[in-house]
């Protein structure tokens, strides 16, 4: 019955998963959730004469080269609803701009067809993905439907089954050709409830839709669209104004005042049609460009004044409006103030633009240029929303384009975050108004789009898309953006100094000589501050599975981040050539910027799934590209054309793959993914730089993926042969300080110095080291005049303990340093860096390694002894402990453990499950501070061993242990404990206030009790076990030598031949 059952199921899925596989292939571009997707954008199926000029454009949301392989565009005949035409779209790609043109030959499309071929309608037109059955004379379907236009030219055509089948709910859409004279075209525009919709507008092929909303047009009779200013009476200056098209203006006065005065100074009534555009161009009578409405012919020229002045529409008639009286608050239609240098009048300013500047004129800067409205038409008296542009009398104006954008992200350091989240409009004119006077590039606010700020550890997070006119444009201002924050400044929000930085991403400081910018010949596609970097490799697994190898990319701006363009190549060293080549088109990064290449046993699970195995183990490389143009494919040799990132590694020292350095990290070195750091799993992280082809920045870590790198405190990958043991400090008047340095018994330390930092990061004194490590292992330096252990009398006097700030001392394998020299990590051997007072800021000295903090203000002296953690895959640290020169180190052991078992109530646990590691690292840190408050017992941070924590609801559980050196501080741990856990005095963490819960105190023993019971029971089921077993084997036994010793009477059994042979065998 069970075999029945199973060749039924397998026969189930054979004609099932087919069907599936087929509606998933057609049906995953619009149930995918990707940011960008592919539309109709603009249809001109009726132009006139003999239809030259129709044309079909498609548009990838994108803005930049999409393929578009297994896209469809059919053309269904609305009289009976078949196909009369369908294009294949395999093996196209849009242009630069996500543009796609199928058209007559004259719009110059990628795709030409016929003239006269596409149908007037009613018709339609459908965009498909997927591998269905398109082809001419089918019927209308929505298998597979993507996006769709029902169109028609006149208002009485009907296309009832089109709609229902393709765009039910929507009505066939209709190209009015009373519109515009000579030709028109269906244009998709953002609504202004920022959905998709069609409307009739003038033909642009190829370029951008202008998406004047006629709808908005309409709520105003006219809106102030450009502005050009004059210094002469021989130049050109002129108003253009903003309205439905072909529509005649009446009742509207144009008002020009004095900004400094409010007077007003010239009024004329505006009155004429408005073109096939919507414009109406005011100007002098005597110019080579025509106007439809000239200025008086007795009025002075220019006539529009230098700033600060207003121009200002209203309702009504000139004869209203008497110099020196107030201007009226009722019937303005629009206004616009702007300035050169000196501050309108704030009273002029509230009543022609509450709460707005004016806006900057800067002929002087940058040559002739008109002030150009850019947010037509649902914006009015704003003047955010002009640009600097070309003047474009008479024309649509020159605006910037999300075609040419991209995402910019800067960090404020501000401590109270979120009181800024709701000034976003108050930055993003603060910054640009500082960007702008550091490029004098012309930029405003109208340049940026979709501002938005969030609150992350360094302070504000501001994020905005940066759009421009051009490509050209919009690199020139990427490169102003980041010249702008390549060192941190000071902005003035509100008469407040804000730093600003190029990201709130922790960053930590690079030793000096490792270089902190691109090495030479380093090409940077984007010239932007955040970007997508390689932040981790593991290429190498323990065991012969290699099914958690994995890369992880990061956007540096720490957001949802598009890979369109983005290419990932793995190279292989012996032939210099790909291997591996992944399109990262189509994907994205998550909420915090991370994206996850990987086998399928990887956890969490990678964005895009490799076989075991892919990853080579070295030597080889894995580089990061961008390329709208370039393809990258497999069996191509390394190349540097639209690099960003790579990283050259071996897991194998004497592996070599010179070439892939060559190209990729040039003048660098090969990086070691070391498997003795780790007894389990390791990988290459970036830890010290957001540098890209900098190798310099990762070093071997545990292996953290889609989480922030496990970053230990000093990139080498094995011990030195000479290690920092102890450090002793005085403590009060005690004259007690020496140096224990560790290494193997004879070991020479000619050629060694001991160096002294203080904390502003420069050599306080230097000493070099001879004699020979003793038979101990040990070898101590005095800094007091002491004699050292094994008879050396190495002395140094005047050498200041920990006070404010950082200090370190450090082996450096080299002769003498001079005083005052900046500390580096050139010739660095080993390092300690200490202080006295725990602190959260960095320091100058954090390259070289953790900070510990000491008790100095205690009489005793206390030592920092170098101690092997619990866990054995961690490296050794240090901890505070006494002093034991030429002895072993006194260090916290297991036996002397306390469990720790806590609860603590937290309003919400989002920071908690968020920033783990970076919660758990802050816990740890109060607890050892409450501790040693408590005790006085000498206790570091080095004493808590397997601290982890959960979180749900309101509940924090932490565990772990506390080690102690010895009984007595044992005993003084377990009387802190005790009291703490009773304690409902509230703490802080990171900021967050808590309070223990006495949830956890009764538990507190349950779990060893517990796992004791289970235990003994688990032991006493085994016991029985074992024990049914034995007697079983015994009575079986006991048979068969019963039945052998007393055999059967055979004699009066009857066998056939078949028993005879079986009783035989």
């Amino acid at each position: 019955m069970g075999d029945i059952w199973l060749v039924g199921l397998m026969v189930l899925v054979y004609v099932w998963f087919p069907k599936a596989a087929a509606q998933n292939l057609i049906k995953s571009p619009r149930d995918h959730k990707t940011e960008h997707t592919l539309l109709i954008n603009e249809v001109n199926a009726d132009s006139p004469g003999e239809d030259t000029s129709e044309f079909v454009e498609l548009y990838h949301t994108s803005g930049q080269t999409a393929r578009l392989d297994g896209y469809y565009l059919v053309f269904y005949n609305g009289n009976g609803n078949r196909a009369y035409k369908v294009l294949n779209l395999q093996g196209k790609v849009t242009n630069s701009q996500g543009l796609f043109l199928v058209g007559s030959s004259s719009v110059n499309p990628a795709i030409v067809i016929p003239k006269n071929t596409i149908q007037n309608g009613p018709d339609a037109i459908a965009l498909y993905y997927g591998k269905g059955n398109y082809k001419e004379g089918m019927g209308v379907t929505s298998y597979g439907l993507v996006d769709a236009l029902v169109h028609k030219t006149k208002k009485t055509d009907r296309a009832d089954t089109l709609v229902r089948v393709l765009t039910p709910g929507r009505d066939a859409f209709l190209e009015d050709s009373t519109f515009r004279t000579m030709d028109e075209s269906i244009e998709r525009c953002r609504g202004a409830d920022s959905q998709w919709i069609f409307q009739v507008a003038m033909p642009t092929p190829g370029t951008d839709n202008h998406c004047i909303l006629t709808s908005q047009l309409n709520a105003s009779a006219a809106l102030i669209s450009e502005v050009l200013t004059a210094s002469s009476s021989k130049e050109f200056e002129f108003i253009e104004l903003q309205g439905p098209h072909s529509t005649m203006l009446r009742d509207i006065v144009l008002v020009l005042i004095d900004g400094r005065t409010k007077d007003v100074y010239f009024t004329m009534d505006v009155y004429g049609k408005t073109s096939l555009d919507g414009l109406l161009l005011i100007g002098p009578a005597q110019s080579k460009t025509p106007v439809d409405l000239p200025f008086p012919e007795n009025i002075t020229h220019p006539v529009l004044r230098g700033g600060p002045n207003a121009i200002a529409l209203y309702r009504g008639n000139s004869s209203s409006f008497v110099p020196g009286e107030a201007l009226p608050v009722t019937g303005l239609l629009d206004a616009f103030v702007y300035t050169s240098n000196e501050e309108p009048n704030a009273e002029l300013l509230e009543t022609l633009t509450p709460g707005r500047p004016a806006y900057e004129e800067k002929r002087h800067q940058l040559g002739v240029v008109s002030m150009s409205q850019c947010n037509c038409c649902s914006v009015t008296r704003d003047s955010l929303s002009y640009v600097l542009s070309r003047p474009t009398p008479g024309k649509f104006n020159d605006c910037p384009s999300k075609r040419f954008s991209q995402t910019l992200s800067f960090c404020l350091r501000v401590a109270d975050c979120q009181e800024w989240l709701l000034k976003s409009e108050e930055i993003l004119m603060t910054f640009v108004r500082a960007l702008d006077g550091s490029c004098s590039c012309g930029v405003s606010a109208a340049y940026f789009k979709e501002p938005k700020a969030a609150c992350q550890d360094l302070g504000l997070v501001f994020t905005t898309l940066l759009t421009a006119k051009s490509e050209d444009q919009l690199s020139s201002l990427l490169l102003a953006f980041k010249t702008f924050l390549e060192t941190p400044r000071l902005v003035s929000f509100d008469r407040r100094n804000i730093t600003a930085e190029s990201s709130c991403f922790k960053e930590r400081d690079l030793p000096p000589g490792v270089p902190s910018e691109i090495p030479e010949g380093t090409q940077d596609p984007s010239a932007q501050v955040a970007k997508l970097l390689i932040n981790e490799v593991n290429p190498d697994n323990p065991g012969g599975g290699e099914d958690a190898e994995y890369i992880e990319l990061l956007y540096t701006g720490q957001t949802r981040f598009d890979l369109q363009g983005y290419w990932l190549v793995l190279y292989n060293g012996k032939n210099s050539r790909a291997y591996r080549v992944l399109d990262l088109s189509g994907h994205h990064t998550d909420e915090l910027g991370y994206f996850l290449v990987g086998s399928s046993a990887v956890r969490p699970a990678p964005m895009i799934r490799l076989p075991p195995n892919t990853i080579q183990n070295g030597a080889d490389a894995v580089a990061l590209y961008y390329s709208n143009t370039t393809l990258y494919t497999v069996n191509m040799a390394v190349t540097a054309e639209g690099l960003v990132d790579a990283v050259v590694y071996t897991s194998r020292m004497p592996e070599k793959a010179d070439q892939l350095v060559k190209v990729l990290v040039p003048g660098q070195i090969i990086l070691y993914e070391n498997n003795s750091h780790s007894t389990e799993d390791e990988s290459l992280s970036r830890c010290h730089s957001l540098s890209t082809r900098l190798q310099s920045s990762f070093q071997v870590t545990m292996v953290t993926p889609l989480g922030e790198n496990f970053c230990s405190s000093s990139s080498a990958l094995v011990p030195p042969a000479i290690r920092i043991s102890e450090l002793c400090l005085a403590g009060g008047t005690t004259a007690y300080r020496f140096v224990e340095l560790e290494g193997k018994p004879g070991t020479s330390l000619g050629g060694l110095s001991l160096v002294f930092f203080s904390g502003e990061g420069k050599v306080h004194a230097s000493i070099p080291l001879r004699g020979t490590i003793g038979a101990t292992g040990l070898f101590v330096f005095t800094l007091d005049g002491g004699h050292g252990h094994d008879g050396t009398n190495l002395t140094f006097k005047d050498i200041s303990a920990a006070s404010e700030g950082f200090s370190a001392i450090a082996v450096y394998s080299t002769s003498l340093i001079s005083g005052g020299t900046k500390a580096t990590s050139e010739n660095l051997v080993d390092a300690l860096v200490y202080t006295c007072e725990p602190s959260t800021a960095g320091g100058l000295l954090d390259f070289l390694g953790p900070s510990y903090a000491v008790p100095c203000k205690d009489d005793r002296p206390v030592s920092l002894s170098r101690c092997a953690c619990g866990n054995a895959s961690t490296e050794l640290q240090f901890a505070v402990s006494d002093p034991t020169p030429g002895l072993q180190n006194s260090c916290p052991q297991d036996a002397f453990a306390v469990d720790l078992h806590l609860c603590l109530l937290t309003p919400n646990c989002s920071m908690w499950t968020l920033h783990h590691r970076r919660m758990l690292e802050s816990l740890g840190k109060v607890l050892v501070s409450s501790l040693e408050e408590q005790c006085s017992c000498g206790v570091s941070e080095l004493y808590l061993q397997e601290l982890n924590l959960t979180c749900v609801g309101s509940l924090v559980k932490v565990w772990g242990q506390v080690w102690a050196r010895q009984p007595e501080q044992q005993q003084s741990i377990k009387t802190w404990l005790q009291g703490f856990l009773t304690s409902p005095h509230p703490f802080s963490v990171d900021g967050r206030v808590l309070k223990t819960s006495p949830e956890c105190v009764a538990q507190k023993n349950a779990p060893s009790v517990s796992h004791s019971s289970a235990s003994f029971q688990g032991w006493e089921i085994a016991l029985f076990v074992v024990g049914s077993l034995l007697l079983v084997f015994l009575l079986v036994s006991l048979a068969f030598y019963f039945i052998k010793r007393h055999p059967q009477n055979y004699t009066s059994i009857e066998m056939n031949d078949r028993g005879e042979i079986a009783a035989d065998f």
